[in-house]
């Protein structure tokens, strides 16, 4: 998502960089200043300027299509805008003299006393008698011209006559308010000036109509057509948007199906408090509506949600409505105008009880999972789900490699390889990996990681030479109605956990294995940019990192001194006298 950017003055700014085929009306940026140093306030400032932006693109689109994307109400509303805005600097300072124009001057003689006169004449005026250069006058009107459509976020004209017409009404809107500047200079305030009042453009005037019917669903559909065309159809973002869906009819529930303009900081602020009332977990839950989940977890003292999931859910809904600004139909954002997901994220970066849950394994934990009948009984297989090899490979390779879960359930035959001479990963970092049921989190996921030679040594290579070549490296391992091949694996690997290895703890089964890599990797003195490139992290100093690669034969070197599950082991028996 595009975000306000701070000029080296301290002021933010809204900047977009424009289309070759706008550019004749717009340039080759579109820039506005949000007037402000705060970053709280340039947020919400910034989703209002989007939407003028928006309309703007929108407008000299239609111009390069040919369409007459102003009409001619339009075009005089502008011109009295302009005029009433002018109006009211020149009533507030008294300058009348600067709209008007010199005629003659004479000296009046009376006995020894000598008065100097000079007429001031209006434009009209001073045109007709020739005072008034045309093409000075002409150049001042486009000037003006061009400065309200600045201001109103509107591109120039590229059509000649629709642009002819603006001048002209312009022009027009410049002689009458001389005339008036002429009858304040003589001391007439009772007339008024002939313009028309204060409406809104066609644009502003759709906008606000669509603004009156737009439901929460509703602008979750354009919130999600958009970032599938601005982030790709990938099951990553399919992922999101499910989450965000789940997460916006749970604000329904709990506070009705709004018209969007209704949902206020004050209703934010009211789903907060409902949030932190959600149980976390218990019997029978998924059946419930909200309210009554509400209701359950406090006759029964269940667990409440963490403050992490409390600002999660606060993001979903705060990105949504900021897209509603963006697109016009909301003038702010209130879960950020009103503070509360400033707020839900200060409470949720607090050192809690939930920040200080360990993450990754103990060497204890370790030893019981690698000792358990997946890796030590040849023939034992799960009561409930065949994942085939899947089961003794994928937590050795989240052990061994630090990788997501995902990014290693995915993989195909071809991804093992051999690169300098150094068996490999590859996690979609071939040119051609652009496969459209594949994924990463983000760009810079992609990466090759050297084998563990304790991988090796336990016939990784030879599994993967054993397996079809053109398919999967784990062909048992099908892909969840959302796409994902590891989802599945990851629920049956936890009740494995769970039940056949008895394992009590808080660290996540799957995600467990990269934060035990990182620790790992500390505790042998692995270099951080190291073990960040083989996990694909960006890690501090990222702006730094986007120069040059990260040498495979150096990782392969780094790699080689994580502890082997074997040298845990021993470590184990040892302190316990084993």
């Amino acid at each position: 998502m595009a975000q306000p950017f701070k000029s080296p003055t301290g002021i933010y700014q809204l900047r977009r960089k424009v289309p070759p085929e706008l550019r004749s009306a717009l340039g080759h940026e579109y820039k506005r200043s949000l007037k402000t140093r705060d970053p709280y306030e340039a947020k919400t400032r910034f989703a209002e300027e989007w939407a003028r932006s928006d309309d703007a693109f929108a407008l000299a689109r239609a111009q390069s299509d040919g369409l007459d994307a102003l009409g001619e109400r339009d075009i005089q509303q502008l011109a009295a805008r302009w005029f009433r805005s002018e109006q009211q600097k020149l009533e507030n300072t008294g300058d009348f003299p600067s709209w008007l124009f010199e005629a003659e001057t004479w000296v009046n003689e009376q006995g020894n006393q000598y008065q100097e006169y000079t007429r001031l004449v209006s434009a009209r005026t001073a045109l007709n008698e020739g005072l008034l250069e045309e093409e000075d006058f002409a150049r001042d009107v486009k000037r003006n011209v061009a400065q309200t459509l600045k201001e109103s976020g509107m591109p120039m004209p590229a059509d000649a006559r629709l642009h002819a017409r603006l001048v002209l009404a312009f022009r027009e809107h410049w002689l009458r308010l001389s005339e008036l500047a002429s009858q304040r200079y003589e001391g007439n305030w009772t007339v008024q000036p002939d313009v028309l009042p204060h409406e809104p453009l066609t644009v502003e005037a759709k906008r606000k109509a669509s603004k009156r019917q737009t439901k929460l669903l509703d602008l979750f559909k354009t919130y999600g057509a958009d970032k599938k065309l601005n982030d790709g159809d990938t099951r990553g973002v399919r992922k999101t948007l499910d989450g965000y869906e789940a997460t916006l009819k749970q604000f329904i529930e709990l506070c009705g199906d709004l018209p969007i303009e209704k949902i206020s900081r004050e209703t934010v602020r009211e789903y907060r408090a409902y949030l932190a009332q959600l149980p976390a977990k218990g019997d029978g839950i998924r059946k419930l509506s909200a309210k009554q989940l509400i209701a359950k977890a406090e006759a029964e003292g269940l667990p409440r949600v963490s403050a992490p999931t409390i600002r999660n859910k606060l993001r979903a809904l705060s990105a949504v409505l900021s897209h509603g600004v963006r697109l016009g139909v909301l003038a702010e954002n209130p879960v950020i105008a009103g503070g509360i997901g400033r707020a839900a994220a200060k409470a949720a970066g607090s050192r809690g009880a939930a920040s200080r849950r360990r993450k990754d394994y103990t060497k204890d934990e370790l030893r019981s999972i690698f000792t358990s009948p997946i890796f030590t009984q040849v023939d034992w297989s799960a009561p409930r789900a065949d994942f085939g090899r899947a089961w003794y490979w994928m937590p050795l390779l989240m052990f061994y490699t630090g990788a997501r879960r995902e990014e290693l359930a995915q993989l195909a035959v071809r991804d093992v390889l051999t690169r300098e001479g150094i068996p490999c990963l590859s996690i979609l970092a071939m040119p051609d990996d652009d496969d459209a049921d594949r994924g990463v989190k983000t760009e810079g996921s992609r990466r090759m990681i050297p084998l563990h030679p304790d991988l090796v040594e336990r016939g990784f290579l030879e599994y993967a030479q054993s397996v079809p070549a053109g398919g999967q490296l784990f062909p048992k391992l099908k892909p969840s109605p959302a796409g994902f091949y590891g989802a599945n694996f990851g629920k049956r690997w936890a009740a494995y956990l769970r039940d056949v290895v008895g394992l009590d703890t808080s660290v996540s089964p799957s995600h467990g294995f990269r934060h035990t890599f990182k620790t790992l990797c500390r505790e042998v003195g692995i270099p951080e940019d190291v073990h960040d490139a083989i996990t694909g992290h960006a890690g501090a100093g990222m702006v730094a990192r986007d120069y040059g690669q990260m040498p495979l034969v150096r990782m392969a070197a780094e790699i080689a001194r994580y502890p082997s599950l074997d040298v845990l082991e021993d470590s184990v028996q040892e302190i316990q006298g084993l």
